[in-house]
């Protein structure tokens, strides 16, 4: 039997905080000393090491009393959902941290650019993310679908003008090994290594462009994806690829909730069905205040805000 203040050396608590315990009915000592004093056995100890435990990893004390006195509670459901709280909390402080980078990389520049390095640094803002652009798609794939056709040219197009105005190009394509889960719902596909997975040759990276891996629908999930824009400056995110209401869509929540101004381009995204393509767009107009313009409009929006004469330069890329 150990004393509050054995007990506390024991689990790295502070005598304070065991009384405290102690007084909400996390723990309820039921041995006394000769003297009056409370003592803590074995099963005492392996509590209060629960308790710390649980309060090292931000449970609230709801939880933890839930957890500790409720034996038919769902202990991998409580972890689960800690999990996905702390994962929000670490994008949010995320989110604050790049915005305040960028409030002082800003201050840093301001008054030193001239206004041709101005419109410089407004392109470095914008960064297009396309999201899988691959053979798997096309016809002979094993998830083939005609509709993916009707992006390929407005794309193209779209990316082409989008380099020669120096807007930074991502590219985050599918890429699986034999023993993802994500192949359990889904047909094999995209497996490193195959045709499948490759990048559709009309679409084929340039030079100074980015490619990147994902083996979840979200593009920021296990990628470099957020290091690449930071690095980059982006503010704004461009969002073109498959699937408009899958990849494209979790994408751009994500996106949206990292701080990040999105657009999409509706004639360089698509789905599987038109009602699927349709939901998408609607789903981060409605409620992630996505910009949905067609790609050259929002390249023209863009040169507009850079102050450039479109005519000269539309010209200048026939």
């Amino acid at each position: 039997m150990l004393t509050v203040k054995a007990a506390a050396d024991e689990t790295g608590l502070t005598v304070k905080g065991i009384r405290f315990y102690e007084k909400i009915g996390l723990i309820r000592p039921a041995e006394r000393s000769p003297a009056g004093y409370r003592l803590y056995s074995e099963e005492d100890v392996a509590r209060l090491h629960q308790i710390h435990f649980y309060r090292e990893q931000k449970f609230s004390l709801e939880d933890i009393d839930a957890i500790l006195n409720n034996p038919d509670t769902d202990l991998r459901s409580y972890l689960k959902r800690q999990l996905f709280d702390i994962e929000d909390q670490i994008r949010e402080l995320e989110r604050v941290r790049d915005t305040l980078d960028r409030v002082l990389r800003e201050d840093d520049c301001r008054g030193a650019m001239s206004n041709r390095a101005k419109d410089a640094g407004n392109r470095s803002r914008y960064a297009i993310v396309s999201t899988d652009l691959q053979n798997e798609f096309l016809d002979g794939g094993s998830m083939s679908c005609r509709r993916i056709y009707n992006i390929i040219e407005p794309l193209r197009a779209m990316l082409e003008r989008a380099r020669a105005m120096g807007i930074p190009v991502i590219y985050v394509r599918d890429s699986h090994h034999r023993n993802d889960p994500e192949l359990e719902i889904w047909p094999d596909h995209c497996l490193e290594g195959t045709w499948g997975a490759q990048i559709i040759e009309q679409l084929t990276p340039a030079q100074g462009d980015y490619v990147l891996k994902k083996n979840y629908f979200n593009g920021f999930i296990g990628t470099k994806l957020q290091s690449t824009l930071k690095k980059l400056g982006t503010e704004t995110i461009i969002f073109t690829g498959w699937r408009t209401h899958v990849c494209v869509a979790q994408t751009a929540i994500e996106a949206f909730q990292r701080g990040y101004r999105i657009m999409v381009a509706e004639d360089c995204v698509e789905s599987t069905t038109q009602v699927e393509h349709d939901f998408g767009l609607n789903l981060l107009q409605v409620n992630y205040c996505a910009e949905v313009l067609p790609g050259q409009d929002i390249l023209d929006l863009i040169a507009r805000e850079g102050g450039e004469d479109l005519s000269q330069e539309k010209e200048h890329s026939v």
